[in-house]
């Protein structure tokens, strides 16, 4: 059974509130002297907080909760974060903090305690030894950590909680809202099956016609083959077009010596465009997360590289003809036999891409009903002839209302597959009913939309909120599997066996079921696949992420902010922020959006356009991809992260300097910390050694740790060796070598040994060869 431990987006952090108020409840009683009115009130906020938690359950479960429920809905999960970030600050102090002296030995033992716990509650001045790039340095630093409340003000901020809980259970009871609980969904798949192989569900797709087109653009034997083609694969949403682009690319990429698949939003991001094709186009293996140290590539960059090269470009979902006419000057014409493939729904786009050659454009359309009934019955039931006679006019019915679309017919055929019990005709027949009373539309994507929606209102809560939260992310992105799965554990997304304490190892390994049952389930499309078959990253289609941004706007779960569109009627309460400012030089973040309720922060920019990161109080999550200009002479102070005591994950991506703090010691609820990809730091902070629940630690490639270690003191490596890295599980390092170089590689790789000798949890250690400009390989791949 599953716990109530976990994050939602419909629940907010009810779970995890009742959990926390229990654990402060009982610490206050063991240890605390807490006045008893302050535990009284504690042990009565706990039990409204439960009767709360189980009315937003029952609504919770309603498919179509209507408008009064779903704003008391939110309201109640709002209260919820407002709550859980108060009680976390009463968690963080030390049990002891609390504990009654007598007042002749108070004030003689209160210097003792400042001098243990100070660093945890005021800020505190300490000398470090820091290196910056090889020099050591002696600094004053200062670290700043939330104060403690005094005890009137936590007797009058709980008493404020339970009048706010009880008002909410009031409406709960007023507006009748339990009546709702008979609206609950009739079915609820919880199963995970392995999908229908990519290639297998390819070829369905892929009729004789589409076949011819592929080979000849496999051709390179005839004289006008050689020379550069551009072809259009045109077609309305969701009829197949990156299915068809991807079995192009897989089956004849390794004629050409360079090749690249790279996808465009609506609103494209030129310059991180450039650079994903630069860095595809430079790898024979598909890469890593794109580096942030190349924002001044160009076409000329680009075209000087593919020239005299057989390539292969495949450009998916173009929009706008001007797009083409900034990347095609990328391409050098040649005979080299090249290729370059463009899918667009835009009837103009294509011809404009193809130079007006109707000839190399090809027009998808809807499959028949021979293909679409194959397509569903492949995975409904192994074939037609399986299916049990009395289900056939209905399943009939329901390949007929998909309209040929196969994104649309394969979903509804793998919700149907992966039920928990045997599907009868009722639940087909609901099935088909809900689909006619959705599928008010022609549109080939609002239909394929409404069977997503379908599909995602019987998910349950912990996919539903890792879907959603893939709205963090700008459009057309590629999201690595890794990154995500560590995100979601930050955000606390993984439910947990009730009553049992678990290893980050299952934590993870759950959140990796919950990314390869959305695969499943076709909400994300795999991306990268490595040798054995293992889905690296993914995209999101553009109806899904359309779907998802609906969903996540209603519960008030992610806001982005983009400044290539206007953004209407912003909450000021928003938990996860997203900051998509790309190139723009004078974005700035909203000035209603309350900084310090913030959990999740993802920015991408320039870093004259970053926020002040200490102003987001209650961070979990960071996430920042920053660009300057060349020459620019001050580096970027992060040192505000220290101030960030429940942050879990740090991703730094930078193609300019950078100040983290001196000091991290004071994060000890921190997992992941990647900074590969931060190009230039003024010093890595070396307390990150005593960081209790570090479990990714990944540095940049010009941190020269090794170099740094091989040549230190005793006294430090001894430091190193009484660390707190007791849970590190990934370490990546880079290693620069120096002469002589045998005796120093010798050397520094014994020092590393004794140092990482006491860790047995470590399951991971890249130490890379490094030279300027690359990036460690990922084990993975």
């Amino acid at each position: 059974m599953l716990s109530d431990g976990s994050v939602s987006a419909s629940l907010g952090a009810m779970r995890p509130l009742v959990e926390k108020l229990d654990m402060l409840l009982a610490s206050a009683q063991e240890y605390s002297s807490l006045p008893k009115r302050i535990k009284d009130g504690m042990q009565l906020l706990e039990h409204d907080v439960e009767v709360l938690s189980f009315y937003l359950d029952e609504l919770a479960e309603v498919e179509d909760p209507p408008p009064m429920a779903k704003c008391w809905m939110n309201e109640a999960h709002d209260l919820s974060y407002d709550m859980e970030d108060y009680i976390d600050i009463l968690l963080f102090v030390p049990p002891d903090h609390f504990i009654k002296k007598k007042k002749k030995r108070r004030r003689r033992k209160k210097k003792m305690m400042i001098k243990k716990r100070l660093k945890w509650y005021k800020q505190i001045v300490c000398r470090a030894q820091v290196s910056e790039h090889g020099i050591k340095t002696s600094k004053i630093i200062h670290v700043n950590v939330p104060r403690l409340p005094s005890k009137p003000k936590i007797a009058k901020t709980i008493s404020e909680f339970r009048s706010y809980v009880q008002e909410a259970i009031e409406r709960y009871d007023r507006y009748s809202l339990q009546c709702c609980s008979t609206l609950r969904r009739r079915f609820l798949s919880t199963s995970i099956m392995l999908p229908m192989p990519y290639e297998e569900a390819a070829h369905i797709v892929i009729d004789g016609r589409m076949n011819e087109f592929i080979n000849s653009l496999a051709a390179n034997d005839a004289a006008d083959q050689q020379q550069l083609k551009v072809v259009s694969v045109l077609g309305s949403g969701c009829l197949g077009k990156t299915t068809l682009a991807n079995v192009l690319y897989d089956r004849i990429r390794m004629q050409f010596e360079c090749r690249a698949f790279i996808q465009v939003s609506k609103n494209p991001d030129m310059k991180r465009l450039f650079r994903d094709l630069f860095l595809q186009l430079h790898k024979k293996k598909q890469p890593r997360p794109a580096n942030c140290n190349d924002f001044d590539i160009s076409d000329i960059n680009i075209s000087k590289h593919l020239q005299d090269k057989r390539y292969l470009i495949v450009i998916d979902d173009l929009w706008d003809a001007s797009v083409w006419d900034i990347i095609k000057y990328a391409f050098p014409k040649g005979n080299c036999g090249s290729r370059i493939i463009i899918t667009t729904q835009i009837d103009d786009v294509a011809l404009t891409c193809c130079s007006d050659h109707s000839e190399h454009v090809f027009e998808m359309k809807p499959l028949d009903g021979d293909y679409s009934r194959k397509l569903f019955f492949d995975k409904f039931s192994g074939s037609e002839s399986d299916c049990p006679e009395e289900f056939k006019q209905v399943t009939k019915e329901i390949v007929d209302i998909c309209g040929g679309l196969p994104l649309a017919t394969i979903n509804i055929a793998s919700h149907l597959a992966n039920q928990d019990t045997e599907v009868s005709m009722d639940f087909l027949a609901y099935i088909r009913d809900t689909l006619r009373s959705y599928l008010w539309s022609n549109s080939t994507s609002e239909i394929t939309k409404q069977v997503f929606n379908l599909i995602y209102n019987n998910l349950p809560h912990y996919l539903k909120t890792c879907l959603l939260y893939l709205h963090i992310y700008p459009e057309a992105s590629i999201i690595w599997k890794d990154d995500l799965v560590k995100q979601w554990v930050a955000e606390g997304f993984i439910a947990t066996r009730k009553g049992k304490k678990q290893d980050q190892e299952m934590i993870e390994k759950a959140a990796g079921l919950y990314f390869d049952a959305l695969i499943e389930r076709r909400f994300i499309q795999p991306s990268y696949i490595n040798y054995n078959n293992k889905v690296l990253s993914c995209t999101v289609h553009e109806v899904v992420r359309d779907l998802i941004a609906h969903k996540s706007a209603e519960e008030n779960f992610i806001v982005v902010v983009d400044c290539n569109r206007k953004n209407i009627a912003l909450s000021h309460k928003v938990r996860r922020l997203s900051l998509v400012f790309g190139d723009a030089k004078y974005a700035k973040i909203p000035a209603n959006i309350t900084k310090s309720q913030v959990r999740s922060l993802r920015f991408s920019g320039l870093f004259e356009c970053m926020p002040c990161i200490s102003e987001f109080k209650v961070l979990r999550l960071l996430d920042l991809q920053l660009f300057g200009y060349c020459g620019d002479p001050d580096p970027i102070d992060l040192t505000g992260i220290s101030e960030l005591f429940q942050l879990r994950y740090l991703k730094i991506a930078s193609d300019v300097c950078i100040r983290l703090p001196n000091r991290m010691q004071g994060l000890n609820c921190l997992e992941t910390l990647d900074i590969l990809n931060a190009t230039r730091i003024t010093a890595i902070p070396w307390d990150i050694i005593h960081l209790p629940h570090l479990l990714h630690l990944i540095l940049p490639v010009d941190t020269n740790l090794l170099d740094w270690i091989g040549s230190t003191s005793d006294s430090v490596i001894h430091e190193w060796s009484l660390g707190k890295l007791n849970y590190l599980q990934d370490l990546h390092l880079t290693f620069f070598p120096t002469l002589p170089f045998y005796n120093h590689l010798e050397a520094s790789m014994e020092v590393l040994g004794s140092l990482i000798g006491g860790h047995g949890n470590l399951k991971t250690i890249v130490v890379a060869h490094g030279s300027h400009g690359t990036s460690p390989p990922s084990p993975e791949i």
